[in-house]
Protein backbone atom coordinates (compact mmCIF):
# COMPACT_ATOMS: atom_id res chain seq x y z
CA UNK A 1 0.00 0.00 0.00
CA UNK A 2 1.39 3.33 -1.24
CA UNK A 3 1.94 7.00 -0.57
CA UNK A 4 0.55 9.04 -3.14
CA UNK A 5 2.23 9.85 -5.81
CA UNK A 6 3.86 12.81 -5.19
CA UNK A 7 6.47 13.76 -8.20
CA UNK A 8 3.00 13.61 -10.52
CA UNK A 9 0.89 15.80 -8.45
CA UNK A 10 -2.53 18.05 -9.56
CA UNK A 11 -1.06 21.27 -11.23
CA UNK A 12 -2.12 24.37 -9.01
CA UNK A 13 -5.10 26.66 -9.99
CA UNK A 14 -6.29 29.72 -9.11
CA UNK A 15 -7.75 30.10 -5.58
CA UNK A 16 -10.99 31.99 -6.94
CA UNK A 17 -11.73 28.34 -8.68
CA UNK A 18 -13.78 25.66 -7.35
CA UNK A 19 -12.31 22.23 -8.59
CA UNK A 20 -8.91 22.36 -6.48
CA UNK A 21 -8.40 19.13 -5.30
CA UNK A 22 -8.14 18.05 -2.08
CA UNK A 23 -5.93 15.09 -0.28
CA UNK A 24 -7.28 11.72 -0.43
CA UNK A 25 -6.07 11.23 3.06
CA UNK A 26 -4.36 7.59 4.03
CA UNK A 27 -5.77 5.05 1.93
CA UNK A 28 -5.00 2.26 4.36
CA UNK A 29 -3.90 -1.33 3.92
CA UNK A 30 -5.58 -2.86 1.07
CA UNK A 31 -6.09 -6.51 1.56
CA UNK A 32 -5.83 -8.82 -1.92
CA UNK A 33 -9.08 -9.79 -2.87
CA UNK A 34 -8.32 -11.97 -4.44
CA UNK A 35 -8.51 -13.70 -8.36
CA UNK A 36 -12.04 -13.20 -9.72
CA UNK A 37 -12.95 -14.46 -12.88
CA UNK A 38 -10.91 -15.97 -15.86
CA UNK A 39 -7.59 -14.31 -16.15
CA UNK A 40 -7.98 -13.34 -19.69
CA UNK A 41 -10.62 -10.62 -19.08
CA UNK A 42 -10.68 -7.23 -16.96
CA UNK A 43 -13.69 -7.33 -14.85
CA UNK A 44 -14.59 -8.76 -11.80
CA UNK A 45 -17.33 -11.34 -11.29
CA UNK A 46 -20.20 -10.84 -8.60
CA UNK A 47 -23.78 -12.48 -7.62
CA UNK A 48 -26.66 -10.75 -8.53
CA UNK A 49 -28.36 -8.00 -6.08
CA UNK A 50 -32.47 -9.59 -5.07
CA UNK A 51 -34.25 -6.36 -6.25
CA UNK A 52 -36.65 -7.27 -3.69
CA UNK A 53 -38.24 -3.34 -3.12
CA UNK A 54 -39.95 -1.61 -6.12
CA UNK A 55 -40.21 2.11 -7.08
CA UNK A 56 -43.28 4.07 -5.68
CA UNK A 57 -45.83 5.19 -7.63
CA UNK A 58 -49.19 7.04 -6.84
CA UNK A 59 -52.61 6.24 -7.70
CA UNK A 60 -55.34 8.65 -7.66
CA UNK A 61 -59.16 7.49 -7.20
CA UNK A 62 -61.20 9.57 -9.74
CA UNK A 63 -64.88 8.84 -7.66
CA UNK A 64 -66.83 11.14 -9.85
CA UNK A 65 -65.36 9.44 -13.58
CA UNK A 66 -67.77 6.83 -14.56
CA UNK A 67 -65.71 3.66 -16.89
CA UNK A 68 -67.54 3.30 -20.54
CA UNK A 69 -69.49 -0.08 -19.85
CA UNK A 70 -71.26 1.06 -16.55
CA UNK A 71 -74.67 1.85 -18.03
CA UNK A 72 -76.17 3.03 -15.12
CA UNK A 73 -74.51 6.29 -15.95
CA UNK A 74 -77.10 8.70 -16.70
CA UNK A 75 -74.90 10.79 -18.98
CA UNK A 76 -73.51 7.92 -21.13
CA UNK A 77 -73.65 8.95 -24.86
CA UNK A 78 -72.05 5.76 -26.27
CA UNK A 79 -69.68 3.01 -24.74
CA UNK A 80 -66.45 4.69 -25.40
CA UNK A 81 -67.13 7.88 -24.06
CA UNK A 82 -67.78 9.41 -20.71
CA UNK A 83 -69.45 12.64 -20.38
CA UNK A 84 -69.53 13.02 -16.51
CA UNK A 85 -71.84 16.44 -15.28
CA UNK A 86 -70.56 20.01 -15.45
CA UNK A 87 -67.62 20.99 -14.47
CA UNK A 88 -65.66 17.76 -15.73
CA UNK A 89 -67.42 17.53 -19.27
CA UNK A 90 -65.63 15.48 -21.65
CA UNK A 91 -66.78 16.10 -25.10
CA UNK A 92 -65.37 13.64 -28.41
CA UNK A 93 -64.84 15.77 -31.63
CA UNK A 94 -63.96 13.07 -33.59
CA UNK A 95 -62.79 9.47 -32.60
CA UNK A 96 -59.22 10.05 -31.83
CA UNK A 97 -59.26 13.57 -29.92
CA UNK A 98 -60.72 14.35 -26.85
CA UNK A 99 -61.09 17.90 -25.73
CA UNK A 100 -61.87 18.26 -22.11
CA UNK A 101 -62.74 22.23 -20.65
CA UNK A 102 -60.14 21.55 -17.73
CA UNK A 103 -56.71 19.98 -18.11
CA UNK A 104 -56.65 17.91 -14.87
CA UNK A 105 -59.28 15.28 -16.12
CA UNK A 106 -58.90 12.89 -19.41
CA UNK A 107 -60.68 10.07 -19.76
CA UNK A 108 -60.05 6.88 -22.30
CA UNK A 109 -61.26 3.74 -23.39
CA UNK A 110 -57.67 2.03 -23.69
CA UNK A 111 -54.20 3.46 -23.41
CA UNK A 112 -53.16 5.34 -26.07
CA UNK A 113 -50.56 7.57 -27.28
CA UNK A 114 -51.12 11.32 -25.75
CA UNK A 115 -49.84 14.22 -26.78
CA UNK A 116 -50.63 17.81 -24.94
CA UNK A 117 -50.20 20.49 -27.47
CA UNK A 118 -52.17 22.93 -25.54
CA UNK A 119 -53.70 22.35 -22.04
CA UNK A 120 -57.21 21.65 -23.18
CA UNK A 121 -56.09 19.49 -26.08
CA UNK A 122 -55.16 15.98 -25.86
CA UNK A 123 -54.65 14.11 -29.28
CA UNK A 124 -54.53 9.75 -29.52
CA UNK A 125 -51.89 8.74 -31.74
CA UNK A 126 -51.91 4.94 -30.88
CA UNK A 127 -51.70 2.67 -27.80
CA UNK A 128 -49.00 1.96 -24.90
CA UNK A 129 -47.84 5.61 -24.57
CA UNK A 130 -48.75 8.45 -22.86
CA UNK A 131 -46.57 11.78 -24.19
CA UNK A 132 -46.98 14.99 -22.69
CA UNK A 133 -45.07 18.39 -24.73
CA UNK A 134 -44.79 19.90 -21.60
CA UNK A 135 -44.04 18.79 -18.08
CA UNK A 136 -47.46 16.66 -16.40
CA UNK A 137 -47.27 14.11 -14.00
CA UNK A 138 -50.21 11.29 -15.30
CA UNK A 139 -51.35 8.90 -12.83
CA UNK A 140 -53.74 5.67 -13.86
CA UNK A 141 -56.25 3.70 -11.31
CA UNK A 142 -57.73 1.78 -13.70
CA UNK A 143 -57.03 1.16 -17.73
CA UNK A 144 -59.48 3.49 -18.47
CA UNK A 145 -58.79 6.74 -16.57
CA UNK A 146 -55.33 8.98 -16.98
CA UNK A 147 -55.24 12.28 -14.24
CA UNK A 148 -52.96 14.88 -15.24
CA UNK A 149 -52.11 16.66 -11.89
CA UNK A 150 -49.22 18.56 -12.72
CA UNK A 151 -46.60 19.03 -15.44
CA UNK A 152 -44.82 16.22 -16.23
CA UNK A 153 -44.05 13.35 -18.73
CA UNK A 154 -45.42 9.74 -18.12
CA UNK A 155 -44.79 6.39 -20.25
CA UNK A 156 -47.61 3.57 -19.99
CA UNK A 157 -45.51 0.21 -19.48
CA UNK A 158 -49.09 -1.58 -19.32
CA UNK A 159 -52.74 -0.35 -19.37
CA UNK A 160 -53.19 0.53 -15.48
CA UNK A 161 -49.26 1.26 -14.40
CA UNK A 162 -48.16 4.70 -15.78
CA UNK A 163 -44.92 5.66 -14.92
CA UNK A 164 -43.30 9.14 -14.54
CA UNK A 165 -40.97 10.26 -16.92
CA UNK A 166 -38.47 13.87 -16.13
CA UNK A 167 -38.38 15.68 -18.92
CA UNK A 168 -35.89 17.80 -17.61
CA UNK A 169 -35.43 18.27 -13.22
CA UNK A 170 -31.19 18.70 -13.67
CA UNK A 171 -30.00 20.72 -16.01
CA UNK A 172 -33.04 21.06 -18.46
CA UNK A 173 -31.59 17.44 -19.52
CA UNK A 174 -34.68 15.89 -21.95
CA UNK A 175 -33.88 12.31 -21.05
CA UNK A 176 -36.55 10.02 -21.62
CA UNK A 177 -37.16 6.95 -18.80
CA UNK A 178 -39.90 5.20 -16.86
CA UNK A 179 -39.45 4.28 -13.00
CA UNK A 180 -39.13 6.40 -9.96
CA UNK A 181 -37.21 6.19 -6.82
CA UNK A 182 -39.19 5.90 -4.14
CA UNK A 183 -38.91 8.85 -1.33
CA UNK A 184 -37.87 6.92 1.76
CA UNK A 185 -34.76 6.37 3.43
CA UNK A 186 -33.06 3.07 3.96
CA UNK A 187 -30.94 1.00 1.47
CA UNK A 188 -33.24 -0.38 -1.37
CA UNK A 189 -33.57 -1.43 -4.83
CA UNK A 190 -35.46 0.77 -7.50
CA UNK A 191 -36.22 -0.24 -11.21
CA UNK A 192 -36.33 2.41 -14.05
CA UNK A 193 -36.26 1.91 -17.33
CA UNK A 194 -34.84 3.16 -20.25
CA UNK A 195 -35.28 2.06 -24.26
CA UNK A 196 -38.40 -0.02 -22.28
CA UNK A 197 -35.87 -2.10 -20.58
CA UNK A 198 -35.45 -2.53 -16.80
CA UNK A 199 -32.90 -1.42 -15.47
CA UNK A 200 -31.81 -2.05 -11.39
CA UNK A 201 -30.27 0.69 -9.50
CA UNK A 202 -29.15 -0.11 -5.40
CA UNK A 203 -29.95 2.86 -3.90
CA UNK A 204 -28.72 3.92 0.04
CA UNK A 205 -30.67 6.84 1.24
CA UNK A 206 -29.83 8.06 4.60
CA UNK A 207 -31.40 9.89 7.43
CA UNK A 208 -28.80 12.53 7.51
CA UNK A 209 -29.04 13.81 4.16
CA UNK A 210 -29.91 17.27 4.43
CA UNK A 211 -31.86 19.16 1.78
CA UNK A 212 -29.45 19.44 -0.55
CA UNK A 213 -27.32 16.25 -0.56
CA UNK A 214 -24.79 15.33 -3.05
CA UNK A 215 -25.03 12.37 -5.10
CA UNK A 216 -22.11 9.58 -5.52
CA UNK A 217 -22.50 7.15 -8.69
CA UNK A 218 -21.23 3.36 -8.09
CA UNK A 219 -20.34 1.53 -11.00
CA UNK A 220 -19.29 -2.31 -10.83
CA UNK A 221 -17.03 -4.62 -12.63
CA UNK A 222 -17.46 -6.94 -15.13
CA UNK A 223 -20.13 -9.11 -13.86
CA UNK A 224 -21.03 -7.85 -10.90
CA UNK A 225 -24.04 -5.80 -9.83
CA UNK A 226 -24.73 -2.44 -7.92
CA UNK A 227 -25.87 -4.18 -4.62
CA UNK A 228 -22.29 -6.49 -4.88
CA UNK A 229 -20.43 -2.55 -5.26
CA UNK A 230 -22.46 -1.68 -2.57
CA UNK A 231 -21.18 -3.48 -0.12
CA UNK A 232 -17.61 -3.90 -1.66
CA UNK A 233 -16.83 -0.09 -1.06
CA UNK A 234 -18.80 0.13 2.28
CA UNK A 235 -20.79 3.33 0.19
CA UNK A 236 -23.81 2.88 2.72
CA UNK A 237 -21.65 3.82 5.91
CA UNK A 238 -20.33 6.87 3.90
CA UNK A 239 -24.07 7.72 3.42
CA UNK A 240 -24.93 7.57 7.27
CA UNK A 241 -21.81 9.43 8.19
CA UNK A 242 -21.39 12.09 5.28
CA UNK A 243 -25.65 12.55 4.25
CA UNK A 244 -24.57 11.44 0.94
CA UNK A 245 -26.87 9.79 -1.39
CA UNK A 246 -25.19 6.99 -3.27
CA UNK A 247 -26.64 5.10 -6.47
CA UNK A 248 -24.56 2.17 -7.70
CA UNK A 249 -26.66 1.05 -10.94
CA UNK A 250 -26.35 -2.81 -12.72
CA UNK A 251 -25.00 -2.64 -15.87
CA UNK A 252 -26.27 -5.02 -18.99
CA UNK A 253 -25.49 -8.19 -20.84
CA UNK A 254 -24.11 -7.35 -23.92
CA UNK A 255 -23.98 -10.05 -26.77
CA UNK A 256 -20.38 -9.16 -28.06
CA UNK A 257 -16.90 -8.17 -26.86
CA UNK A 258 -15.00 -4.67 -26.61
CA UNK A 259 -11.70 -3.61 -25.90
CA UNK A 260 -12.23 -5.07 -22.34
CA UNK A 261 -13.60 -8.47 -22.98
CA UNK A 262 -12.93 -10.86 -25.38
CA UNK A 263 -16.85 -11.83 -26.16
CA UNK A 264 -20.58 -11.22 -24.53
CA UNK A 265 -20.79 -10.52 -20.50
CA UNK A 266 -22.08 -8.46 -18.42
CA UNK A 267 -20.66 -4.84 -18.05
CA UNK A 268 -20.64 -1.17 -19.62
CA UNK A 269 -20.99 -0.47 -23.00
CA UNK A 270 -18.33 2.53 -23.91
CA UNK A 271 -15.93 3.50 -26.77
CA UNK A 272 -18.49 0.86 -28.82
CA UNK A 273 -21.04 3.99 -28.45
CA UNK A 274 -19.89 7.63 -27.11
CA UNK A 275 -23.00 8.59 -27.94
CA UNK A 276 -24.72 9.99 -24.68
CA UNK A 277 -28.06 10.23 -26.45
CA UNK A 278 -28.17 6.59 -27.61
CA UNK A 279 -25.91 4.45 -25.70
CA UNK A 280 -28.20 2.83 -22.89
CA UNK A 281 -26.14 2.62 -19.81
CA UNK A 282 -25.04 7.03 -20.15
CA UNK A 283 -28.99 7.54 -20.84
CA UNK A 284 -29.69 5.44 -17.56
CA UNK A 285 -27.00 7.38 -15.49
CA UNK A 286 -28.95 10.87 -16.85
CA UNK A 287 -32.08 9.38 -15.46
CA UNK A 288 -30.56 8.35 -12.32
CA UNK A 289 -29.12 12.38 -12.11
CA UNK A 290 -32.66 13.43 -12.79
CA UNK A 291 -34.83 11.62 -10.67
CA UNK A 292 -32.39 11.89 -7.78
CA UNK A 293 -32.35 15.76 -7.89
CA UNK A 294 -36.60 15.28 -8.34
CA UNK A 295 -37.28 12.87 -5.05
CA UNK A 296 -33.95 13.82 -3.26
CA UNK A 297 -33.65 17.25 -4.25
CA UNK A 298 -29.42 16.07 -4.86
CA UNK A 299 -26.90 19.08 -5.21
CA UNK A 300 -26.67 19.02 -8.82
CA UNK A 301 -23.38 21.01 -8.29
CA UNK A 302 -22.07 18.01 -6.31
CA UNK A 303 -22.62 14.92 -8.41
CA UNK A 304 -19.48 12.43 -8.21
CA UNK A 305 -18.90 9.00 -10.09
CA UNK A 306 -16.59 6.29 -9.44
CA UNK A 307 -15.86 2.94 -10.84
CA UNK A 308 -14.15 -0.13 -10.07
CA UNK A 309 -12.33 -2.56 -12.80
CA UNK A 310 -14.71 -1.90 -16.23
CA UNK A 311 -16.37 0.28 -13.50
CA UNK A 312 -13.35 2.27 -13.96
CA UNK A 313 -13.37 2.77 -17.15
CA UNK A 314 -17.31 3.34 -17.17
CA UNK A 315 -16.40 6.33 -14.61
CA UNK A 316 -13.89 7.70 -17.05
CA UNK A 317 -16.52 7.47 -19.90
CA UNK A 318 -18.98 8.99 -18.36
CA UNK A 319 -17.19 11.78 -16.63
CA UNK A 320 -16.12 13.00 -20.14
CA UNK A 321 -19.41 12.72 -22.19
CA UNK A 322 -21.07 14.44 -19.06
CA UNK A 323 -18.15 17.04 -17.63
CA UNK A 324 -20.57 19.55 -17.13
CA UNK A 325 -22.63 17.45 -15.07
CA UNK A 326 -19.80 15.59 -12.75
CA UNK A 327 -18.14 17.76 -10.30
CA UNK A 328 -15.01 14.94 -10.10
CA UNK A 329 -14.60 11.26 -10.99
CA UNK A 330 -12.66 8.36 -9.39
CA UNK A 331 -11.35 5.20 -10.57
CA UNK A 332 -10.31 1.75 -9.17
CA UNK A 333 -8.01 -0.84 -11.35
CA UNK A 334 -8.58 0.58 -14.92
CA UNK A 335 -7.12 3.52 -16.39
CA UNK A 336 -6.86 4.87 -20.42
CA UNK A 337 -6.49 2.04 -22.31
CA UNK A 338 -3.62 2.68 -25.40
CA UNK A 339 -2.93 -0.68 -26.33
CA UNK A 340 -5.37 -2.62 -28.72
CA UNK A 341 -6.92 -4.55 -25.79
CA UNK A 342 -7.00 -4.28 -21.88
CA UNK A 343 -4.61 -7.69 -21.90
CA UNK A 344 -1.74 -6.26 -24.57
CA UNK A 345 -0.22 -5.45 -21.41
CA UNK A 346 0.54 -7.12 -18.58
CA UNK A 347 3.00 -5.43 -16.63
CA UNK A 348 3.36 -5.50 -12.76
CA UNK A 349 5.88 -4.28 -11.00
CA UNK A 350 6.64 -3.02 -6.82
CA UNK A 351 6.70 1.29 -6.15
CA UNK A 352 4.16 3.55 -4.99
CA UNK A 353 4.83 5.96 -8.01
CA UNK A 354 4.48 5.83 -11.77
CA UNK A 355 7.79 7.16 -12.40
CA UNK A 356 8.89 4.51 -10.57
CA UNK A 357 7.30 2.16 -12.12
CA UNK A 358 8.15 2.99 -15.45
CA UNK A 359 11.82 2.63 -15.04
CA UNK A 360 10.70 -1.60 -14.09
CA UNK A 361 11.59 -4.19 -16.48
CA UNK A 362 8.24 -5.41 -18.98
CA UNK A 363 7.08 -1.55 -18.58
CA UNK A 364 4.45 -1.32 -21.65
CA UNK A 365 4.73 1.16 -24.21
CA UNK A 366 1.49 1.80 -26.22
CA UNK A 367 0.73 4.60 -28.45
CA UNK A 368 -2.87 3.77 -29.96
CA UNK A 369 -6.33 5.40 -29.46
CA UNK A 370 -7.53 6.15 -25.94
CA UNK A 371 -10.09 4.02 -24.69
CA UNK A 372 -12.62 3.61 -23.98
CA UNK A 373 -12.91 7.35 -25.17
CA UNK A 374 -10.63 9.87 -25.75
CA UNK A 375 -10.36 12.60 -22.83
CA UNK A 376 -11.64 15.82 -24.28
CA UNK A 377 -8.91 18.80 -25.17
CA UNK A 378 -11.83 21.15 -24.68
CA UNK A 379 -14.70 22.14 -22.45
CA UNK A 380 -14.22 21.43 -18.41
CA UNK A 381 -11.67 19.58 -17.02
CA UNK A 382 -12.89 16.82 -14.40
CA UNK A 383 -10.71 16.40 -11.29
CA UNK A 384 -9.99 12.77 -10.88
CA UNK A 385 -8.55 10.18 -8.19
CA UNK A 386 -7.03 7.27 -9.62
CA UNK A 387 -6.03 4.09 -7.80
CA UNK A 388 -4.89 1.10 -8.54
CA UNK A 389 -2.66 -1.98 -7.45
CA UNK A 390 1.09 -1.95 -9.00
CA UNK A 391 0.46 -6.56 -8.68
CA UNK A 392 -2.92 -6.51 -11.08
CA UNK A 393 -2.54 -9.51 -12.93
CA UNK A 394 -6.26 -8.48 -14.96
CA UNK A 395 -6.15 -5.00 -15.77
CA UNK A 396 -2.04 -3.37 -15.54
CA UNK A 397 -1.24 -0.78 -13.58
CA UNK A 398 0.25 0.82 -16.88
CA UNK A 399 -3.22 1.90 -17.90
CA UNK A 400 -3.80 4.04 -14.91
CA UNK A 401 -0.22 5.83 -15.39
CA UNK A 402 -1.14 6.18 -18.76
CA UNK A 403 -4.18 7.83 -17.64
CA UNK A 404 -2.21 10.24 -15.00
CA UNK A 405 0.13 11.44 -17.91
CA UNK A 406 -2.58 12.11 -19.94
CA UNK A 407 -4.63 14.47 -17.72
CA UNK A 408 -1.36 16.02 -16.82
CA UNK A 409 -0.54 16.81 -19.79
CA UNK A 410 -4.04 18.21 -20.50
CA UNK A 411 -3.94 20.16 -17.48
CA UNK A 412 -6.63 18.47 -15.45
CA UNK A 413 -6.36 18.11 -11.76
CA UNK A 414 -5.16 14.72 -10.66
CA UNK A 415 -4.54 12.38 -7.74
CA UNK A 416 -2.88 9.48 -7.58
CA UNK A 417 -2.31 6.44 -5.04
CA UNK A 418 -0.63 3.06 -5.62
CA UNK A 419 -0.78 0.26 -3.77
CA UNK A 420 2.48 -1.54 -3.84
CA UNK A 421 2.32 -5.16 -4.64
CA UNK A 422 -1.64 -5.22 -4.50
CA UNK A 423 -4.08 -7.26 -6.94
CA UNK A 424 -7.03 -6.55 -8.63
CA UNK A 425 -9.25 -5.54 -5.50
CA UNK A 426 -11.21 -2.81 -4.34
CA UNK A 427 -9.82 -1.18 -1.61
CA UNK A 428 -11.09 -1.74 2.05
CA UNK A 429 -13.80 1.19 2.75
CA UNK A 430 -12.81 2.57 -0.62
CA UNK A 431 -15.81 4.65 -0.54
CA UNK A 432 -14.27 6.29 2.48
CA UNK A 433 -11.18 6.33 0.90
CA UNK A 434 -12.08 8.66 -1.96
CA UNK A 435 -14.98 11.42 -0.20
CA UNK A 436 -11.84 13.48 1.06
CA UNK A 437 -11.10 14.14 -2.41
CA UNK A 438 -14.73 14.61 -3.50
CA UNK A 439 -15.79 16.43 -0.43
CA UNK A 440 -14.88 20.22 -1.58
CA UNK A 441 -15.31 19.72 -5.41
CA UNK A 442 -18.07 21.08 -7.01
CA UNK A 443 -19.06 22.63 -9.95
CA UNK A 444 -18.58 26.45 -10.44
CA UNK A 445 -22.79 28.26 -10.95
Amino acid sequence: MGAPDGDLSAPSSDASQPLDAGDAGDAGDAGDAGDVGDAGDAGDAGDASDASDSAARWDIILPDVTRGEDASAPWMDRPDVVVPPPPDVVTLDRPDVVVPPAPDVVTVDRPDVVTIDRPDVVTIDRPDVVTVDRPDVVTVDRPDVVTVDRPDVVTVDRPDVVTVMDSGATGNDPVAYGGTFAARTGNFTATLRINGNPRSVRLSVPTSAGSSPPLLLLFHGTNGDGSQIMTESNAAALASAEGVIVAAPSSRWLGVGDFDHATEETYWETQRNPNPDSNEDVLLVRAILVEAQRVYNVDPSRVYVMGHSNGAFFAVFVATLLRDRVAAFSENSGGLVTCARTTSCRFRGAGTTCSTLATRSGWCNCAGPELPIPLATSGRRVPGLLTHGTNDPLVSVYYTCTLQARMLALGMPVQTTLFDGEGHAVPPNWAQLVWPFFRPLRLSP
